[in-house]
C-alpha cells in the first residue's frame, strides 16, 4: 500500500486558503463539499481556475442528478 506524502504546514495552509476560497466564491458550506474540494484540488495539482471548472460541473451533474432520480 502506497503511504501518503506529509504536507507541510505552509503547503496545507495554502491548500485550505484555496478550499475557503473557492467555498466563499461559489457559497457553499459543509464538510462534504470541502472534501470534494480538496479531492479536485489534489487531481488538478491545486490550479484554481481548473478547481472552479471542475467542480461547477460536479455541482451540475449533482442538481441534474437530484431532479432526475
Amino acid at each position: 500500500m502506497a503511504e501518503k506524502e506529509k504536507l507541510s504546514k505552509e503547503e496545507k495552509a495554502a491548500q485550505n486558503a484555496v478550499i475557503k476560497e473557492i467555498m466563499a466564491e461559489f457559497g457553499l458550506e459543509g464538510v462534504t463539499k470541502k472534501r470534494l474540494i480538496r479531492f479536485i484540488g489534489n487531481n488538478e495539482n491545486w490550479d484554481t481556475r481548473m478547481i472552479g471548472y471542475r467542480l461547477k460541473r460536479a455541482l451540475i451533474a449533482e442538481t441534474y442528478a437530484a431532479k432526475n432520480h
